[in-house]
């Protein structure tokens, strides 16, 4: 994701909107991966701005049977990073 977002910087407009739908994974060893939450730490680091983090459903992990959230992350290129 970092190498696409990173790439997506020389054709993007300033104030250019991005949507990304990512769900958390928890790992073989249940270890929580907030993978919404690491995809608007890696964008922030190249230059954009995190809008949002919205919840857009919860689902079923079918190896742990725990409810899972899936994110909207939304980002905005202002033209700098």
């Amino acid at each position: 994701m970092s190498k696409h977002l990173a790439d997506l910087r020389t054709v993007l407009r300033p104030g250019a909107h991005l949507a990304y739908v990512v769900g958390d994974q928890a790992s073989y060893l249940r270890v929580m991966i907030r993978t919404g939450q690491l995809l608007a730490d890696i964008a922030q680091s190249l230059g954009y701005e995190v809008v949002a983090i919205d919840l857009f459903r919860t689902r079923l992990a079918t190896a742990t049977k725990e409810q899972l959230r899936e994110e909207v992350v939304v980002l905005r290129w202002m033209g700098r990073g």
